[in-house]
């Protein structure tokens, strides 16, 4: 298969109609990330006003304009519902001007110039609005505010969601070791009371030294961190914090010396059952 790889000479011709590029222009940016649009449209009719955007593209170039010199395209609803991948249903309630989902004629995007039947008409396609933060789209494309923020909820939400699984996980091991406890203990007192039972007349059986019992520290939380320094050193360690409060490290280059660096955390995942990666630390 030949590629053919984008080159400023290609970008250039993107809007030559006399060059065979396969395109007439790329949709505005602020359509799908401008603070006017982003969220005033939904993904579909973004996906619409860009088909519209390079019929009309294409219209231009074959001097299909009214008597005023504005051009416009010719659309039915089956032409967009193949286009866009989408139902006819969906296509006709965008684009037939009213009702629930005409927020591309309510925000000057779109207008119909005639109507030809009752499945397509002609549709004056209209250029977007530059204002405020919206106005830098018009030499760059920018990461907005709003974007920003979202972005930064949804990371948010993110990682409390993952904070409150592992401190469930947590719970649900305390709870177990208490359950283990309980068990033991009650097996402990019927051995107990079974010798009592059996021990003859007469004959006082000498009290048993009972040690403290000592709970096995267990795993709460375990993940991988990648280490290295400026003099050259890397190790990618195994970190195991216990119930008890201490923490076990585990040198897994070394404990792995056969097993390719880029493979280790690999086998940490599927020997240790590790998901979480903590990235390289200086």
């Amino acid at each position: 298969m030949t590629k053919k790889y984008i080159t400023k000479a290609y970008i250039n011709d993107l809007t030559d109609k006399e060059k065979a590029t396969g395109v007439f222009g790329t949709p505005p940016k602020v359509i799908r990330k401008g603070e006017r649009y982003r969220k005033a449209l939904s993904v579909t009719q973004k996906f619409i006003y860009e088909e519209l955007w390079d019929l009309i593209g294409k219209a231009i170039h074959k001097g299909q304009v009214d008597s005023k010199g504005q051009a416009y395209v010719e659309v039915s609803y089956s032409y967009m519902a193949v286009a866009c991948d989408i139902s006819e249903g969906t296509a006709r309630n965008i684009l037939k001007g009213d009702g629930k989902y005409n927020q591309l004629f309510e925000l000057g995007l779109l207008s119909i110039k005639k109507r030809k039947d009752r499945e397509t008409s002609e549709y004056y396609v209209m250029a977007p609005i530059y204002e405020g933060v919206d106005e830098a789209f018009l030499t760059q494309d920018i990461t907005t505010p709003s974007m920003i923020k979202d972005a930064e909820e949804l990371s948010a939400k993110k990682n409390k969601k993952t904070t409150s699984k592992r401190k469930t996980k947590n719970e649900q091991l305390e709870e177990q070791r208490k359950s283990d406890t309980i068990q033991d203990t009650a097996h402990y007192d019927v051995i107990k009371r079974e010798e009592v039972s059996n021990t003859p007349d007469g004959i006082e059986s000498e009290p048993e030294q009972i040690p403290e019992p000592q709970e096995k520290p267990i795993t709460v939380e375990k993940y991988v961190e990648e280490r290295s320094s400026m003099t050259g050193f890397y190790s990618i360690v195994l970190i195991e914090k216990m119930s008890d409060g201490s923490v076990k490290e585990t040198d897994l280059k070394k404990k792995f010396p056969k097993v390719q660096q880029s493979a280790i955390l690999k086998v940490a995942r599927e020997k240790y059952g590790v998901k979480q990666v903590e990235m390289p630390i200086g």
